[in-house]
């Protein structure tokens, strides 16, 4: 079993309120994305500098160990505070996950030694779309102590098994499990969208290692 993460701890500067609490086809972005950690993560934890908007939740909430901090310090605490060894990661403004591409990545975490399994999009990670496994806890530290905010610094330190683009193309060929909002126009082009994934399936496929 892995642990799934939220992170929900954005402060929504470009988008000019909380995004996690929009509502897309009826549901909260927040409800969304736990949604669709929970069809294979148990626990999905939040989360956030700030817990009181999430309160309703029925879900462990989990305060930022280091606050306002960023992503990265949100990862660090699910791990901190993770019971299972691995944690699916994702960002609450990223509304829609393949599951088949969800279950092909997680199949991955029985590679020997692999301590992140990420995304390529092009060169880039993809660090919101990644699982975690707790060996990345003092790796992760060390990047908070020295003001080294970016997601992925600690990914020369540990082994990571990125997923190429010709790879998980074959599972999300739109990419829209990357697809994410940051701004009063990525908002609207979401609500838009002709025919948006409502639910992914699942192919019980396994990425070729």
């Amino acid at each position: 079993m892995i642990a799934g993460a939220v992170l929900a701890g954005g402060e929504s500067r470009r988008f000019g309120r909380n995004k996690a609490l929009e509502v897309f086809q009826g549901v909260r972005l927040i409800d969304r994305a736990i949604a669709n950690l929970a069809t294979f993560c148990d626990p999905v934890m939040v989360v956030a500098n700030d817990l009181i908007p999430y309160a309703d939740l029925d879900v462990p909430l989990v305060r930022d160990v280091v606050p306002r901090f960023g992503p990265l310090a949100g990862i660090f605490t699910a791990l901190y505070f993770s019971p299972h060894p691995w944690v699916f990661v994702r960002a609450t403004d990223m509304p829609f996950l393949d599951l088949s591409l969800a279950q092909a990545m997680v199949a991955l975490t029985h590679t020997p030694q692999a301590e992140v399994i990420v995304l390529k999009k092009g060169e880039n990670f993809e660090p919101l779309m990644a699982l975690y496994h707790v060996r990345c806890l003092a790796h992760i530290r060390r990047c908070l102590e020295t003001d080294r905010r970016q997601v992925i610094s600690f990914y020369r330190s540990v082994r990571v098994h990125a997923v190429e683009e010709s790879q998980w193309r074959l599972y999300d060929p739109e990419g829209m499990s990357l697809w994410n909002i940051n701004t009063p126009e990525d908002w609207q082009r979401t609500l838009e969208l002709k025919n948006p994934p409502e639910s992914a399936h699942s192919g019980g496929k396994s990425f070729k290692t």
